[in-house]
């Protein structure tokens, strides 16, 4: 099985020598490399590559960078493997890495798509790796089926379980390149894209996951995605995810008995970001997404926050 390794990339050359190491020391050995230049300056040297590949490699250039969506979009499309995984520049792969995700692909060739957990390594790793197992760990006990042969496979509850949490390891998948023809690539200008692909695959496929960490997540506060983020971005992209697969669905008629479980997450979205807005003591913002939770999806803690919101305006005493 031919394993394609789209790796993109921005200004960071000593990292992404460190993610193209890992590749070449691979136990597997039917592999190539499609590198993903968006816009670096200087751009990477095809001649790097080759010293580091040897002819095993495909270099692809953006100018002007164009985003992690479209830089890994752009690796699916010239990838000539069976199957294909992103390593982002500044992670790394076991070195039986290729070999197992090769593996659990020969022991189920009805599967289409393998999700890969992570181990963090670096600064930050003893606190994202705990929540990451957290998050793991519940997602398993939502939508876990089945483990057989070291894969662990879902059942149909999985697309609901990642509408409450799409830990890591559901975004780094290795899925059949057929399988990204079927589902379509990530949404450029999503903030969060990966985990809306694993939702719309989830509704497509029976996906597994391979729980052995073959894919080593760096968190030195480099990392673009990891990087810490307002609270009030993740829940602005969670309502955005909502509402586009509300619309994909709209053009995809045999999803629309899940029209209802996305509703019911998005209320819980705009409930989530109301409430993180009367925490950080922002009540006039709170109010439109606890009226649209609300309208959407009535429940008691609504009304509790409402009384919440109020309370301040009620105690605050009257101007002379």
């Amino acid at each position: 099985m031919l394993i394609s390794v789209t790796v993109p990339t921005h200004n960071r050359p000593e990292l992404l020598r460190e993610a193209l190491t890992s590749v070449v020391a691979q136990t597997h050995a039917e592999w190539e490399v499609v590198v993903v230049d968006d816009g670096s300056t200087p751009p990477v040297a095809e001649s790097t590559l080759h010293e580091l590949l040897g002819e095993r490699f495909v270099l692809v250039r953006h100018d002007p960078a164009q985003g992690i969506a479209a830089a890994k979009n752009a690796g699916v499309v010239a990838a000539r493997g069976e199957v294909i995984l992103h390593l982002d520049d500044d992670d790394l792969l076991t070195p039986t890495a290729l070999a197992q995700i090769a593996t659990a692909y020969a022991r189920h060739p009805e599967l289409e798509c393998l999700f890969v957990n992570v181990e963090p390594f670096g600064t930050y790793a003893p606190g994202t790796a705990a929540n990451q197992t957290h998050a793991l760990s519940r997602l398993l006990g939502r939508a876990r089926s089945i483990e057989e042969n070291d894969v662990t496979f879902f059942n149909d509850r999985l697309f609901g379980a990642l509408l409450k949490s799409v830990p890591m390891a559901m975004q780094r998948p290795a899925a059949r390149k057929a399988l990204w023809d079927k589902v379509g690539l990530l949404r450029k200008g999503s903030y969060m894209p990966e985990p809306e692909w694993a939702m719309k695959t989830a509704l497509y496929t029976q996906p597994g996951v391979l729980l052995d960490p073959v894919s080593l997540f760096r968190v030195d506060g480099q990392n673009y995605v990891s990087q810490t983020v307002q609270k009030e971005k993740h829940l602005l992209a969670a309502v955005d995810i909502r509402n586009t697969l509300l619309a994909w669905i709209a053009e995809h008629p045999a999803f629309a008995g899940r029209v209802r479980e996305v509703k019911h997450s998005l209320a819980n979205v705009y409930f989530d970001q109301a409430y993180h807005y009367q925490h950080t003591g922002n009540y006039p913002a709170a109010w439109r997404p606890l009226l649209i939770a609300f309208i959407s999806h009535p429940q008691w803690r609504s009304l509790r926050l409402a009384t919440r919101l109020l309370l301040p305006s009620i105690k605050r005493p009257k101007a002379d």
